[in-house]
């Protein structure tokens, strides 16, 4: 599988996942991370699911990252974003959310990985963007390590972007 490394994989979202999704939109410790300004339902998330179609449509793709040791392949540990897809200047935003209990063992940095890899030689994309509050210090690091480069700050929000030709 294209999306894997020794220690997890990307997969597509599934209707099963309505309830951990539920959990993690609606936690607002996560809200200053992922600009969520209101709870979400069940059934909002569920129309999310079964909506999702393709990156080219929907102009954002959100997967969900498993850990390879797991017994049941639809247990997540978080998921990771693609958003404001522009095929026209071939670019996006990306996002990660790993589970509290699941942090600093190395998921995230495996998951981006494969995402960058993903965007960059599957499609095609020439750049990649994240914002990033500064007392955000864990993904920061995250993103400085794959390469991301700060290129301004405002409101004690960094900006971050990582160029094709830079990364491969």
């Amino acid at each position: 599988m294209f999306l894997s490394s020794k220690k997890i994989f990307l997969r597509a979202v599934l209707p099963s996942d309505v309830y951990l999704l539920y959990k993690w939109e609606n936690d607002k410790a996560n809200w200053e991370v992922s600009g969520t300004k209101k709870l979400f339902t069940k059934k909002e998330i569920s129309d999310f699911i079964s909506t999702q179609k393709d990156i080219y449509l929907d102009k954002q793709l959100r997967l969900m990252i498993c850990m390879q040791s797991s017994s049941k392949s639809e247990d997540a540990i978080g998921c990771i974003d693609l958003f404001e897809f522009d095929e026209t200047k071939l670019k996006a935003g990306i996002g990660i959310l790993i589970d509290k209990k699941n942090r600093k063992n190395g998921y995230a940095s495996e998951a981006l990985h494969l995402l960058v890899k993903y965007s960059f030689k599957i499609l095609y994309l020439k750049e990649l963007f994240c914002n990033i509050s500064e007392e955000n210090k864990a993904s920061m690091e995250l993103f400085k390590k794959q390469k991301f480069k700060i290129i301004s700050k405002k409101k004690n929000i960094y900006s971050l972007q990582l160029f094709n030709n830079k990364y491969f």
